[in-house]
C-alpha cells in the first residue's frame, strides 16, 4: 500500500483494531430497539429493523472514525508547520 494512499476499509478491518462502543451507546441501542419492538409487535419486521439498525450504526461508525483520523492528521501537520 502506498503510503500517501489507504484504505480505511482496510485499516478498519485489521485484526489489531479493536472497535470501541461505549456504555451509553450500548443503551441507546437497547432502547431504542426496546421502543421499537414495544411499537411494531410483529417479530419477523422487529429482527429486520434490529438488523438495518446496526448496519447503519456500523456506517456511522466508521464515518466517525475517518472524520476523527482525517482531522488527527491534519492537526499534526498543522502543528509540524509551526
Amino acid at each position: 500500500m502506498d503510503n500517501n494512499e489507504f484504505s480505511f476499509d482496510a485499516l478498519l478491518n485489521n485484526d489489531e483494531f479493536a472497535r470501541y462502543e461505549s456504555p451509553a451507546t450500548m443503551y441507546a441501542m437497547e432502547d431504542f430497539l426496546k421502543v421499537v419492538r414495544e411499537c411494531v409487535g410483529d417479530e419477523k419486521s422487529m429482527e429486520k429493523i434490529k438488523k438495518e439498525s446496526k448496519d447503519l450504526s456500523y456506517c456511522v461508525f466508521n464515518d466517525a472514525f475517518q472524520q476523527g483520523f482525517c482531522f488527527a492528521v491534519k492537526s499534526l501537520k498543522f502543528m509540524l508547520k509551526i
